[in-house]
């Protein structure tokens, strides 16, 4: 095989040619012992004249019919170039003949390595409007705009080794109970984030998230909910990679609208597309020698193994008549090395592969993409005041009836008209009631947010309507809360009931935040999502299980509809109050094992679950 190289250099968004039918860009094969870079000093020495210019060669060899060629770029846009060879000229890139597949693709590749290195020119624009690869440095949607570039080689190289760390941890995790595992995992992820991305932007909520994902973490070490450890696999990774986003870029607001798209776009979108810098910074890295050819080197590597082989085998018979123990291991290593479930094997290891490409990606976009022009405009509002006027004012006439009835029969307990009984009325219509209080919340939202106001009249108008709606429907929350807590004295507590009660509660602050939207337009996605987060770890932390039993149990010698056999369903959680109702003979054996028998048996320490772990004590 005959070494070479290709060149492709560009003037502005002309590229130099030869000037014939065929196989057009200039190939110049490479003499012993002189490299790619000093070929192509000695050959415009020949034919061209060229000042300083950029010169980017590329990492892959390619092999076309007897020839391993190398591709160099020079981008000679801002030098002088003086064609001392005849038979070159320069040629529009846009209107190049007679090229061919092959030189196609060389100019393809050049675009890629460009892209790749974060390097742009008007050459290389040229080059990439020409061949349809338009330069795509900069990413636009109607939200923001994004610019990519390169990660410093020595931070990509760390991140490939903590990332992989990452991934060995996981595929040993995951397929055991999880337990303190998981904020081993989730810390680490923080840490690596920390030392490869760092603090760019001290948010407050960056933190928030971050640090309540480190405390839902914490739960698989402390709580057994099924409920909640099923949700936390879905909510720490978003919280976490939220406060990721607000931590490293200072001009991403924390709208619905611009927040969702950096983290689709960001953490989702490139994090995938990112996972294919790793194999390229490792070539990059190690892949090159230094004055061998890269076909002399493997030559050399596989010489060293042949000499290795027999070497070994001779040291290792010297080794094993010295040492019986040491004979010992190495005639039983079968034993030791041979993989008991191969499968299994694959598995963990196609996963620890995925979690590591993944991480590498995350940090890697994280640390290497700028957001540019976001766009905070508002919606196009297009709504008829008046129309809005209208249809406010009859809802109000509507909400202002049910209240009067609510207030009349639930709160003060008026007598019901015949047919009705007082139980019935204030259990039934629970879901209904909630159901209208988040659609309440939505349409006030929308209606303002659509509404053409043309004056200060007008506005406080709406704002007044807007206000009286919702405090109308904070009162169907606290009904709805009411006739729940009705219910739960007949038939005691579920899981069910006590997370649609804290949604209830989550709802009806949202529309006291929902007031100050109306009157100050302030943004309403920050609070509610904090006040959303803060239920949430406060549920996963208060132990409702534990709540549930307590409760339940009091009221098993007054109501006889009390289920005990869903008080053996609950979590370990519940360990300290059905130990009770079991002293005091108010749970049966038949239940208490049913119960109990939800322990895991574990076999590693990071395992390790409080109320797993200690349900026996």
């Amino acid at each position: 095989m005959v070494n070479a190289v290709s060149l492709v250099l560009m003037k502005g968004e002309k590229v130099l040619l030869l000037n014939r039918e065929k196989n057009r860009l200039p190939v110049i094969v490479i003499k012993d012992n002189e490299t790619p870079e000093k070929c192509i000093e000695r050959w415009t020495k020949d034919n061209i004249e060229v000042g300083t210019s950029k010169l980017i060669r590329h990492d892959k060899i390619f092999k076309i019919e007897n020839y391993n060629i190398t591709l160099i770029f020079i981008d000679a846009t801002d030098s002088e170039v003086k064609l001392i060879n005849e038979d070159l000229v320069f040629e529009d890139c846009k209107y190049t003949n007679n090229i061919n597949k092959v030189e196609e693709e060389f100019f393809k590749n050049v675009i890629r390595k460009c892209r790749l290195i974060n390097y742009n020119s008007l050459a290389v624009a040229a080059l990439a409007k020409a061949y349809n690869l338009n330069n795509k440095f900069e990413i636009r949607n109607p939200f923001m705009s994004f610019e990519k570039g390169r990660m410093k080689s020595n931070k990509a190289i760390n991140l490939v080794l903590l990332s992989l760390l990452v991934g060995v941890l996981f595929s040993i995790f995951v397929f055991n109970y999880l337990g303190i595992s998981v904020p081993i995992i989730i810390i680490l992820t923080f840490i690596i984030f920390i030392s490869i991305v760092g603090i760019r932007n001290k948010s407050i909520l960056g933190f928030f998230f971050v640090f309540s994902s480190i405390a839902l973490s914490i739960t698989y070490g402390i709580f057994t909910n099924e409920l909640f450890r099923a949700l936390n696999i879905i909510v720490i990774p978003i919280n976490l990679f939220s406060g990721f986003l607000l931590l490293t870029y200072d001009n991403i607001q924390f709208k619905l609208a611009t927040f969702t798209t950096a983290f689709l776009e960001i953490i989702v979108g490139q994090s995938i597309e990112n996972t294919s810098k790793l194999p390229l910074e490792l070539r990059e890295r190690y892949g090159k020698t230094d004055g061998e050819n890269k076909k002399d080197y493997f030559k050399y590597v596989i010489k060293g193994l042949l000499i290795s082989i027999p070497l070994v085998i001779f040291l290792l018979i010297l080794l094993s008549g010295a040492d019986e123990v040491f004979r010992y291991y190495i005639s039983n290593i079968w034993e030791f090395i041979v993989i008991e479930n191969i499968f299994n094997f694959i598995v963990r290891l196609l996963i620890a592969v995925v979690v590591t490409f993944l991480i590498y990606g995350l940090n890697y976009g994280l640390a290497s993409t700028k957001v540019t022009n976001v766009n905070n405009k508002s919606f196009n509002k297009t709504f008829n005041p008046a129309t809005i006027i209208t249809v406010l004012i009859s809802i109000i006439l509507i909400y202002l009836v049910f209240t009067k009835i609510q207030v009349s029969y639930l709160y003060l307990n008026k007598e019901l008209p015949a047919g009705f009984s007082f139980s019935d009325y204030a259990r039934k219509g629970f879901f209904q009631l909630v159901f209208l209080v988040f659609l309440n919340l939505i349409m006030i939202i929308s209606i303002k947010l659509k509404t053409v106001v043309n004056s200060n009249k007008i506005n406080n108008v709406l704002n007044t309507f807007y206000s009286i709606i919702t405090i109308l429907t904070v009162n169907m929350g606290i009904a709805a809360i009411y006739k729940m807590n009705l219910y739960i004295g007949e038939f005691g507590y579920t899981r069910l009931r006590i997370l649609v009660q804290a949604f209830t509660v989550f709802l009806c602050i949202s529309l006291l935040t929902l007031l100050i939207f109306i009157w100050r337009e302030k943004t309403l996605f920050k609070p509610i999502a904090v006040t959303g987060m803060i239920i949430y770890l406060a549920l996963n932390y208060v132990n409702i299980d534990n709540f549930i039993a307590r409760e339940n149990i009091k009221l098993i010698n007054q109501r006889a509809e009390i289920d005990l056999w869903y008080i053996s369903t609950l979590s370990l959680d519940a360990k300290k109050a059905i130990d009770e109702g079991r002293e005091n003979d108010l749970i049966s054996s038949e239940y208490y094992n049913l119960w109990v028998n939800k322990r895991v048996l574990t076999n590693h320490w990071y395992e390790y679950n409080y109320f797993n772990n200690n349900i026996l004590k």
